[in-house]
């Protein structure tokens, strides 16, 4: 069995509070690093999962839940920005999620 990682997106601070606890990342500026990263990291066996710590595009996060929908490894995890203001309002999955389950409802 190979040992599976655990890989950080995010910005610098992010990465260097991951990097403390011993967990590799890249620190991305911008949207469209962001996808060539995501991209060339999803191809590594090793990568079990992959923390992503970024305001995203409404576009990005629906690619990224396709992604999430269609395969199983490795493992995505979309951490929200709980200190950022209005984040119930502002943030793209926590907006998906309430829309579902308004649908439910």
């Amino acid at each position: 069995m190979v040992d599976q990682e655990v890989y950080i997106i995010g910005d610098e601070d992010i990465v260097l509070m991951f990097g403390l606890l011993g967990l590799d990342g890249i620190v991305v500026e911008q949207q469209d690093e962001f996808l060539k990263s995501f991209n060339k990291l999803i191809k590594r066996p090793r990568i079990g999962m992959i923390i992503i710590a970024l305001p995203l595009s409404t576009e990005l996060v629906d690619y990224l839940l396709d992604f999430k929908l269609n395969n199983k490894s490795p493992f995505i995890f979309i951490l929200p920005d709980v200190f950022r203001p209005n984040v119930e309002i502002d943030d793209h999955i926590l907006k998906k999620i309430s829309d579902a389950i308004s649908d439910i409802i």
